[in-house]
């Protein structure tokens, strides 16, 4: 359960980290919308990012906070037998999170190494491995099976 809670945990800090992407971009943007002249144009994009913006900040917000929650109750219920529970006996992932996992993973956006959320996961691996030698990347291949024998 307690690797169960960090994987949460650390996907939630990728949605952040991608979220905060995204508004940097959007800010950028922003600047560039307000060095031209104005107008209605002008007005309704620069709404439109800044409302893009807003809502990611309110997510992130939330995420933050359901991040707190979490590790205040890793903390807590630390030395519990519910954090000695195996995570083969909870459903980890729905397939929708595997699917963003998985596209985050060959876009390079997660890193595949020993803090990867599915390291261990051999069936993941194998997909990977897959991915890849369809692509015929086989470097990245040789990449992926180096960090395994690490």
């Amino acid at each position: 359960m307690e690797d169960l809670i960090k994987k949460t945990i650390a996907i939630l800090k990728l949605h952040i980290k991608s979220n905060l992407e995204v508004i940097n971009l959007n800010q950028t943007k922003i600047k560039q919308i307000l060095q031209e002249p104005k107008s209605s144009e002008r007005s309704v994009n620069f709404e439109r990012h800044y409302a893009v913006n807003k809502n990611l900040l309110s997510e992130n917000n939330d995420y933050i906070k359901l991040q707190l929650a979490l590790i205040n109750f890793l903390e807590k219920y630390k030395n519990t037998d519910i954090m000695k529970e195996s995570p083969s006996a909870v459903n980890t992932c729905s397939p929708g999170d595997q699917e963003e996992i998985f596209n985050l993973t060959v876009t390079g956006k997660l890193p595949y190494n020993k803090k990867h959320p599915n390291f261990t996961d051999q069936d993941f691996f194998d997909r990977l491995i897959c991915y890849y030698q369809e692509r015929e990347e086989y470097e990245k291949c040789h990449e992926l099976l180096s960090i395994i024998r690490k």
